[in-house]
């Protein structure tokens, strides 16, 4: 058989952890990539495994074990980074695969201390060992190939594709309506937004994500709301419809961001194109996915920071004006997946 037939009969995996269904960014990129693998007709399976990625148990290690056995020798497999970056156990079953990884961004910048620690030695392990890595933005690649030693031409970058939201007419009212869409982790430093919203009357605040995957902070969020008594201002959304999250950023007047570290900010990317107001934590991530005009840049975590530029900033038309002119252009999800597809085929 000729290496291009054989390479036209490959079979390519894409494992992924939990509900392909979420609405957070790292989901909703790798659902795109598989639907637009199904309407190409391109060879790309999809393996759901536990939602206990990264912190799979033992049974979790088992099953991902058995699945690998039953696979052909020349299979491609894509691996989400919550779960290559947990997959030291089962490396020397890898070893007759071809491996991509999808790094949206590492582990060990989503946790602290030994948490960190731990995940740090696993991508010093594991990067070296994928045949290529792709990731969303440069930054990330800049700081895989500077931190892990990876050559650069192994790392490459498929940005996200930004489904346009549709936009709804809502009433308004007299709060000051924030939204702010992603997992429920300890990265995303809601503590400190919810912190603020004690200095902010008439205010209401929409968290959209996912509250399973740290169960802690999630319970250390609501004892955080209970304490300040801020139950009526704050309201969770986990695993919303479209519809529905296109009501929510219709409704709101400013889209927030306290994450401190971003692959991309899809959620933010979606803002910008429903020509919302946003305040995010300035990052250089951040800064070229977004772009300057009309967005505002919080610079640090201090005691109202973050409530001053909300009050300063509610009627302000000029920045409302600013934020019309911003001419980022995002790929489309289509475009998205198939540049995805394009690089895993000639992994």
């Amino acid at each position: 058989m000729s290496k291009k037939s054989t390479k036209l009969n490959k079979t390519y995996y894409f494992l992924y952890p939990g509900n392909i269904n979420t609405k957070t960014g790292g989901y909703i990129y790798a659902k795109n990539i598989l639907q637009r693998a199904k309407a190409l007709n391109f060879n790309l399976k999809a393996i759901q495994l536990s939602e206990n990625y990264p912190f799979q148990k033992k049974n979790d290690i088992k099953t991902l074990k058995n699945i690998l056995d039953k696979l052909s020798d020349d299979s491609v497999l894509v691996f989400d980074g919550l779960v290559y970056e947990t997959v030291d156990k089962v490396i020397r079953d890898l070893k007759k695969f071809k491996i991509v990884a999808l790094i949206h961004h590492p582990l060990y910048l989503e946790f602290k201390n030994k948490l960190s620690k731990y995940f740090f030695k696993q991508a010093m392990q594991l990067y070296p060992k994928a045949n290529k890595i792709i990731v969303t933005s440069n930054e990330t690649k800049n700081l895989i190939s500077q931190k892990f030693k990876i050559d650069k031409q192994k790392i490459q970058i498929v940005e996200p594709g930004i489904e346009k939201l549709k936009k709804f007419k809502v009433k308004r009212d007299k709060n000051i309506n924030l939204l702010t869409v992603g997992s429920i982790i300890e990265r995303k430093n809601y503590q400190y937004l919810i912190n603020e919203l004690r200095f902010i009357d008439n205010v209401k605040l929409k968290i959209v994500g996912d509250t399973t995957r740290e169960n802690e902070y999630y319970n250390k969020l609501q004892k955080l709301i209970s304490i300040y008594e801020l139950e009526e201002k704050i309201s969770f959304y986990s695993n919303v419809s479209a519809r529905l999250l296109s009501q929510l950023y219709s409704q709101c007047d400013f889209y927030i961001s306290v994450s401190k570290y971003e692959g991309f900010g899809m959620s933010l990317a979606n803002a910008l194109q429903q020509k919302k107001k946003i305040i995010t934590f300035k990052t250089l991530t951040l800064m070229n996915t977004l772009k300057k005009d009309g967005v505002i840049y919080l610079t640090d975590f201090r005691e109202k920071s973050l409530s001053k530029l909300i009050l300063r900033n509610f009627k302000n038309n000029k920045i409302q004006k600013e934020i019309r002119k911003n001419t980022r252009k995002f790929l489309t999800p289509i475009q998205s997946a198939n540049l995805f597809i394009k690089e895993i085929k000639d992994a």
